[in-house]
């Protein structure tokens, strides 16, 4: 069974955390609030790019290298930290703060259960774990295509993935 995995960013963030990319004293422009948008989604991109073939390789139902799959999970849940910390030090208005909030609350469940993946005693021993990742890749998805759409950027042009579960 392949997990539904979109490559589009999304980003992770400390539990709470609801106005970290609140309002500055100085707004930016929006064309100035896409390029920080773009630049933080790319790089993310870039390293999720790799991390996808690790995961598709070393996390499928046959393979036996569980060490590269629980590598692999790691450097996922990284990437994503990088990108929450970007998104975090973008000053975002208010009429875009709740999308990008939803994507860094979001992100916080995704954080925490890569985390509990990357330490699972097998992948079929918890392949609940794995099942909900399916769901907040999806969720995660589905917020940064809000974020694009407030900022007033076309949805994202990179095509969902699948990463393998352990069924």
């Amino acid at each position: 069974m392949a997990l539904g995995r979109a490559s589009t960013p999304r980003a992770l963030a400390a539990a709470g955390l609801l106005v970290a990319c609140g309002t500055s004293a100085t707004a930016l422009p929006t064309p100035q609030l896409q390029t920080r948008y773009l630049a933080a989604a790319n790089a993310y991109n870039s390293a999720e790019a790799v991390v996808l073939n690790e995961e598709d390789t070393a996390c499928a139902a046959t393979s036996t290298d569980f060490a590269g799959c629980k590598a692999a999970l790691q450097r996922d849940r990284a990437a994503t930290v990088e990108f929450d910390s970007r998104l975090r030090a973008i000053p975002f208005p208010s009429g875009i703060q709740a999308a990008a909030s939803k994507l860094l609350s979001d992100d916080s469940q995704l954080e925490s259960t890569l985390a509990r993946a990357a330490s699972a005693a097998s992948l079929i021993a918890d392949a609940p774990v794995f099942a909900r990742l399916a769901q907040l890749y999806s969720a995660t998805n589905q917020d940064a295509q809000a974020v694009r759409a407030a900022l007033g950027l076309p949805g994202s042009s990179q095509p969902a993935t699948a990463t393998p579960s352990p069924s």
